[in-house]
Parts: C-alpha cells; structure tokens; sequence
C-alpha cells in the first residue's frame, strides 16, 4: 500500500507503567519528514463548543522531547509459529516426510459476505494471496527450501530442485470448514515425491457425501525430485518467511486450523517402518505449571524444536480428534491439537523504537501523551501513570481492556453494524477514514476475520486510532466515547482540585485487592464493559472491607477478559453463546488460552454487576439521552447527602454532550433478582427513551412482539446507593452519559453536584449507613 500523505502514527510497548520505569514509542510517518515530539497530559477530549474543549497540558523537560526524522513502517498481518532449530533439523528435506491435519477456513480466495456479524468490515486485510501457507522453509526469490500450502485451495507441495521451482499439487481443492489429513514424502533418492489428502470425520463435522466423491485418499501425480537444496528462511507453521529490513515478516499466511503436525525421516515410505521422528508439535500441550497455552509450541520429539507463536493466533481450539464432551484444554489436551491461523491477525507491528521515556519518580499519576506533530498533521500517543511510592486518597480505574475490546473498530464504515445500531446515521471522522486507509493496523473484538471467525485478541503494540483523546464522531456526532468519555472524569476532578492516582485493568488484575487496600474511593471509567475475574474479586472484597466504589458509567463489569500473564499489553476476549456480543465464539472453544477463564457475561457466571454496584445493563440506543426523576428512596435520611443543595423535584441531568441528557447510550438498572444488595436504595430512575432502545438480548428468552422499546420494563436507568457492612458501598448512575453532562454550565449543575456531593461524603471516615447531618 502507499503511504498516505502526511500521517504520522504510532504506538507504545504498553498502555500503563509507574514512575521509575520505561516506556518505549514506536512511530511511523506517511509524509512529514520531520515531527516533534513533546509531553503532554490530558484533561479533557471533548472538542465542542458545550463544555471546557479540548485541554492539554505541557509538560516540561520530558526527556525525549524534540524533533525527529520522519520513517516510514509497514504492519504485516499474519500469525504463524516459528520454530527454533538451531541444528537445522528441518532444513534439508531429503527422506523427510510431513503429516498434519489442516482445517482451512477460507481455502479459496472470494470471500463469503453472507458471514453475518455486528461489526463486519468490508475492507479486508490479507487476501491478497492466493497460497496459503501450512508448514515450511519456502524461499521463493531463490527457489530453495520447501513447503506445504494450499494454492487456490488445492494441497499443494512446493521445493527447489537445481535451482528451479518445482510443485506437486493434488487434483482438487479441499472443502472449507472440514477437517483432513495431507501427507507429503520426499525421496531419500531418485524417486517419486508423494502427496495425498484424506477428509477426516469428528464430532463436530462428518464426511459428506460430496467430500467422499471428491477427495478421499485424493493422491497427487508422482513428481520427482533430485537437487533438493535448503534455504536460509526459518522453518514456520501458518506462514512462510518474508525479509523486511531486521524483520521476518509473515508472507502467504494461513486462514483456519493446522493440527497434529508431524515429521519424521528414513523408513520404508510405504509402512513407515524404521522412521525417526525428527519432530511432534503438539499444539494441546502447554509447558506451564497451570496448562495455559500461551505462546510457546512444544515438540515432543528427542530434537527439543519448540516453536513461538507470532502475532497471537488462536489457541485452545478443537482439533481433529475433539469428542465434544469437555470445553477446557487443561483436561483433554489431546482434542485440543490445533492452532486457529489469520491471514489478520496482528498483535505486534514490530516497528523499531523511536524514542524511549523514562518516566520521572516526581511525575503525578495521570492520563499523558506523547504528542507527535509534523507539519500540518498530529497524532496523540497516550498511555496512563500509576502512582509512585505515596497514593492519594482517590483512585481513578479507567478500562484498558475496554479500550483495547473497541481498538480500531470501523463501525461508521459498516452497513450490518449501522443497522443495529436504531435510528443513527454513522457520522465518518478523520479517524474513520485513516482506519479505512489502514486496514494492516488491525480489527477490533467486535468485528470478524477475514475467515468469519470473531477476533478475540487487543493489543498495544499497533497503532491504536480510536485511542485518541479527541473524542470521535462514532456513534453520535456530538458525543464522547471511550479515553475522551473517561477524560470527562479526569477534568472534572482536576477542577475539584482533587488529587487522584490512575489505576488500570491490567494493573489491578496484576495486584488484586491489595493495590486498593489504601484508598478510600474508587472511581470507574464510563464503560468499564470488559473485567478479568481477579478484578472483579478485589472491587468486591474492597468494598467489603470498608472500601467506596463511584461507578460513573453503564453497561459495566459485565463481560470476561484475560490479560496474558506477563505480557499486559495484551488482551484475550472470547464470546460465549449469550447475551449481547457481536459475534459468537465455536463450541469447545469458549474458554480462554491465556487465563482458563470461562467467556461470557459474568452474570451467567455468579459474578452479576447487581453485586458489586447494584445495576446490571439493560438496554442501548444511539440516537438521544435523556433525563432522571426522584423516587421515594431519595427521601430516606441517609440519602439526604446525595442531593444537598438540590431542589426536592429537580429534574437530573436533562443536559449533556451525549445525546442531551445524562441517562443514556448504555443503561444500567437495579435487579435484586441479580443480586442488588438488600437495603440498597433505588434513588431515581431514567425519563422515557425512545423506541431506538433495545432491550439486552440476554432479557429475551424468546422474540416475542413488545419485548423491545421503551415499553419495556428493563429499559431503564437506574441511580442507586448502597451501605455495605464494614462501612464500604457503592454509588452507581448506570448511564454511560453521565460523564458527558458533569461540565455542563461550567460545572454548575445538578449532575456536577450530585457527583460531588457522593465523593464528599464516600471520603468520610464514618459508615455510609451513618445518618450525617
């Protein structure tokens, strides 16, 4: 692709680190050949005209401070496995035969539009080769080496011979979505190279009638191979080798499953008597004490050629022997025997490093950026700083693994995703034409593969567009959504003069209860969605034990992460088979590779958000938000806190940037049923939303008419206060709208004063059941 004119990008290793450490920035330009560099700290992303704007704040002597020379990178999607073979075990592949079992998901070329999805995205990435890669050396520009791929669908075996590219292929194509079995054998002398196909039967699919016409025991023309020379490229699984600078790319990558590999040399070809296993990947088993698969690929030969995965390719997926009696890798490795490949796949852009910070012990924790600017383009770099040695008495919990569920999503762009979302014209921002110029730059997890299988990981380290702090147009032209949505929070407190320490997902899934222990207030983001289950654990053992949680947004603590240990800059997130999601994930492979963890929404798991902040989502809709009224809990005694200084019938919140009003976009509503804590006070409810208000699917058992609109019962938000024993509790809007309506009249508002009022009093030493006066 050429560069795009006068764009610069980029990205960082991670999106949160503390004082004393490292972050490193990584920078592509498409034009400018020179950009500034500078620090910067964010406060607030709304650009309008109604409200504060857009504030930044210079930071002096950052270090990396300064001017650059602009270069160009590229990202090149495709996962694969590279193996190391420091003996060059697998280079020469006289005597050598190779047996695996290939489940292709998109063996040809066209790509299937009647995939449906939410988020479907019309501008593919990859599919712009017509060979996939399975297993090999391959070097095209030297016709050495060799390999295993799928041409057009057809097996098809590939090596050099004096110098010039030979090729076998069998003599049709393998069927999409079905498993089967190709054996390849190269003489040990002047004799036939072999190849064959054979369609596999499992629990899963069975071997019709049409593929047994077609392809069973399908044997290639015998094709004979004498100068067989080996290449310089390493051997890989799911891609060949490509030479990019200091980097091997991924070149004619693989979409589907490849499972079982093996290969072995010497024997009888015929009965395979006498053979030496030269290697046995087992893509089931994990070389971890706790059974995750992660990135490390084990050989169970003597050889010890162990593999690495790149660009994270999906795990923990049934093989070809799946009996379809158990969901968890850990307890039937053997059925697990796959690794699921993507021509899109892309968790690493792998672009060298432009400039390094070293993050001073002195710097406040707080949301920053390294703010890039080269002629007449810019481009924000953000990341977030956790406290240093002393903390503060509030801790702001912004979602990252939100951020990274929705990165590079190009829902404006979408048709299928445009229609769900009722009565709301996509409305297209700069951001949205670079997301459609780039494709390479990744999808988001609410959109699918090129193959139409659902993306299930987010990363850090490509450039993430939706991450700018400058609030995009996406679902309402004058709203906010994400990092500028949360920087509602931000100002807000800045303007409080309220000191705060940023904490993210990742952190707190890193260190559990005893990161909050010391702070006497916790304030979420406006969409904390996304949350690992050790999160989820600490917010609810914190409030236990005398902690206050401010929950400040909607549609929160509702579906399961994992962030992979060790590697924190990236995200696993996989869809179980209910609730509201964009795209379904198989059967038996619903449960995440890098934490065990079970998908789906945590109510169908034990863990409602009814528990942990007294409001569970109920409805979305796009199109206008809307206000709240006061119910008789308002007027017990020990809410009398919450609406001091406010009029006893004062509407709430008919004001904001989101949509008009405070309750909006995704809602939330009290449900003992889901566990809503006993005493806990329903202190005022959402006006009427329109009928562009949906129901969650997970409310509609079966479709019925008059389930959805704003008739329903459960499209509503609710405000809600809750004591807990221990002196800890929770206060929670349900409105992921709320954030957007605290600077409304320069803070001067029934919103604002609300949200001050309950932080006031959640500072308090005394017990939230304690009537203060």
């Amino acid at each position: 692709m050429e560069p795009h004119p006068s764009k610069i990008f980029g990205y960082t290793d991670r999106l949160y680190a503390r004082p004393g450490e490292a972050l490193t920035f990584h920078v592509s330009s498409e034009g400018p050949p020179m950009y500034d560099a500078s620090l910067v700290r964010l406060s607030h992303g709304f650009t309008g005209s109604a409200g504060p704007g857009f504030v930044e704040y210079e930071v002096p002597d950052a270090g990396f401070a300064g001017s650059y020379t602009g270069e160009h990178h590229v990202c090149q999607p495709g996962s694969f496995v590279e193996i190391d073979d420091p003996g060059s075990v697998l280079a020469e592949p006289t005597d050598m035969a190779i047996s695996v079992y290939v489940y292709a998901t998109l063996p040809l070329t066209e790509r299937n539009e009647s995939i449906g999805a939410y988020h479907v995205t019309q501008n593919s990435i990859g599919l712009t080769n017509q060979r996939q890669t399975i297993c090999g050396t391959w070097d095209e520009g030297t016709a050495t080496g060799y390999a295993l791929v799928l041409d057009e669908g057809i097996p098809t075996v590939l090596w050099g011979d004096d110098g010039q590219p030979r090729s076998l292929s069998t003599s049709s194509a393998i069927l999409a979505n079905h498993w089967y079995r190709i054996d390849v054998r190269f003489p040990g002398s002047e004799v036939d190279v072999q190849l064959t196909q054979t369609p596999i039967a499992n629990c899963m699919n069975r071997v019709s009638d049409q593929a047994a016409q077609i392809d069973v025991d399908d044997a290639a023309a015998p094709a004979v191979a004498r100068n067989l020379a080996r290449s310089a490229h390493p051997f890989r699984i799911g891609a060949l080798a490509h030479r990019d600078g200091e980097r091997w790319l991924a070149a004619a990558p693989f979409n589907g499953k490849i499972g079982a590999l093996s290969i072995t040399r010497g024997g009888d070809p015929l009965t395979g008597n006498g053979e030496e296993l030269l290697a046995r990947w087992h893509f089931g088993l994990s070389n971890r004490e706790d059974g995750l698969l992660l990135w490390d690929v084990v050989d169970l030969s003597d050889n010890g050629l162990h593999g690495r995965c790149f660009n994270a390719p999906m795990r923990a997926v049934t093989g070809p022997l799946y009996a379809g009696l158990s969901e968890d890798f850990r307890s039937v490795p053997d059925e697990f025997d796959a690794i699921h490949f993507h021509d899109d796949d892309i968790t690493d852009a792998q672009w060298p490093i432009a400039f390094t910070f070293e993050v001073p012990e002195d710097l406040p924790s707080g949301v920053y950026a390294a703010r890039l600017v080269g002629g007449e383009t810019e481009q924000y770099v953000p990341f977030l700083i956790g406290p240093g040695s002393r903390k503060k008495d509030v801790a702001l919990l912004l979602s990252t693994a939100t951020y990274l569920a929705y990165a590079n999503d190009r829902i404006a762009f979408e048709a299928d995703g445009a229609e769900v979302i009722v009565s709301h014209t996509p409305v297209l921002g700069q951001e949205d034409l670079d997301l459609q110029d780039h494709p390479q730059f990744g999808r988001s997890c609410y959109e699918i593969h090129n193959d139409g299988s659902g993306v299930v990981f987010g990363s850090v380290r490509k450039p993430i567009i939706t991450l700018q702090p400058k609030h995009r147009a996406w679902f309402q032209s004058n709203g906010v959504w994400g990092l500028p949505a949360d920087l509602c929070i931000v100002h807000w407190l800045d303007t409080l003069e309220c000191g705060f320490d940023v904490i993210t997902d990742e952190a707190l899934d890193m260190g559990g209860y005893e990161l909050l222990a010391d702070y006497k207030v916790v304030i979420s983001g406006a969409h904390p969605e996304y949350v690992t289950r050790r999160e989820i654990d600490a917010l609810d053992l914190y409030t236990a034990r005398g902690g206050r949680l401010m929950y400040l947004g909607g549609n929160g603590f509702f579906a399961t992460a994992s962030f992979v240990p060790d590697q924190p800059y990236l995200m696993e997130l996989r869809r179980s088979a209910a609730g509201t999601r964009p795209h379904q994930t198989a059967y038996g492979e619903r449960r995440h590779a890098t934490s065990g963890e079970m998908a789906g929404l945590w109510r169908n798991k034990g863990k409602a958000p009814q528990r942990l902040t007294g409001v569970g989502f109920a409805a979305q809709g796009f199109d206008r938000s809307t206000h709240y009224v006061r119910l008789e809990d308002s007027r017990d005694p020990r809410a009398t806190f919450v609406f001091d200084g406010l009029e006893p019938d004062e509407v709430i919140g008919d004001f904001g940037i989101m949509g008009g009003g405070a309750a909006g976009a995704e809602i939330d509503c009290y449900d003992p049923a889901l566990g809503s804590p006993p005493g806990t006070l329903l202190l005022a409810t959402s006006g009427g939303f329109t009928d562009a208000y949906l129901v969650a699917s997970e409310e509609v058992y079966e479709n019925l008419p008059g389930l959805g609109g704003s008739e329903h019962p459960y499209v509503r938000s609710d405000i809600v206060l809750g004591a807990l024993d221990g002196g800890g509790g929770f206060f929670s809007v349900g409105s992921i709208a709320w954030t957007a309506a605290l600077s409304h009249n320069g803070y001067e508002n029934n919103v604002a004063r609300i949200t001050h009022n309950v932080l006031k009093r959640f500072l308090m030493k005394d017990a939230l059941d304690q009537i203060i006066v």
